[in-house]
């Protein structure tokens, strides 16, 4: 009798290699570099020996974690997202929820590969480069998020994305307490109205 089955074509290798990132990230996230090859594999649905196929080592799923993370293209779409007729605050408190976002995946994935040593780290170099072109890309996304209120800002919206991506950069770092964090409100607080108070008017000024 004729058997219609078919095997399922094999990935190619950069679709292999993404697809076992993206269904292991959630577990180095959630047990860092204490994650085991086994249950790596077990996420990914491949054998251990196949995921040792497509990456040398645990430290090499780990780096090319990071290079996928630092992909800008999801920060990007969900910045452009954000509906442009809510109020600024609610733009911009969503804008913080992506960043933090962000910011906690790259800093855990980071902090995973750093505990390893660093002889297993590999040839990142190119993670640099990428670092910083995936940071520009952001902040272009996000100055035109500013860009939308720019008749209210006091400053171009690019120096705006700066500001802003400083201090939800600050706020999410691992060595600040999570009792000392800004709630995204209070850092668009921050940010549109400072820490000041105003300052009361003189006499001479209320009767100008």
């Amino acid at each position: 009798m004729h058997n219609d089955s078919r095997r399922a074509s094999p990935l190619p290798p950069d679709d292999r290699r993404r697809s076992i990132v993206e269904a292991v990230t959630p577990l180095i996230l959630e047990h860092g570099p204490a994650v085991t090859t086994r249950l790596m594999a077990e996420a990914a649905g491949v054998s251990e020996g196949t995921l040792f196929k497509v990456f040398p080592d645990k430290a090499a799923i780990l780096l090319e974690a990071i290079r996928v993370s630092l992909d800008p293209a999801e920060v990007e779409d969900a910045l452009a997202d954000i509906p442009d007729d809510d109020p600024i605050e609610h733009q911009l408190a969503a804008a913080v929820e992506v960043l933090t976002a962000r910011g906690e995946r790259l800093v855990a994935l980071v902090s995973a590969l750093g505990s390893m040593p660093r002889e297993h780290h590999g040839d990142h170099g190119d993670v640099h480069r990428q670092f910083e072109e995936a940071h520009d890309s952001v902040l272009t996304a996000l100055a035109a998020l500013f860009a939308r209120h720019a008749e209210s800002l006091t400053v171009t919206p690019r120096r705006a994305a700066v500001v802003l991506r400083g201090i939800v950069f600050v706020n999410s770092h691992p060595s600040l307490s999570p009792s000392d964090r800004l709630s995204a409100d209070d850092v668009v607080a921050t940010l549109l109205h400072g820490v000041a108070a105003p300052i009361p008017a003189t006499s001479e000024q209320a009767g100008a």
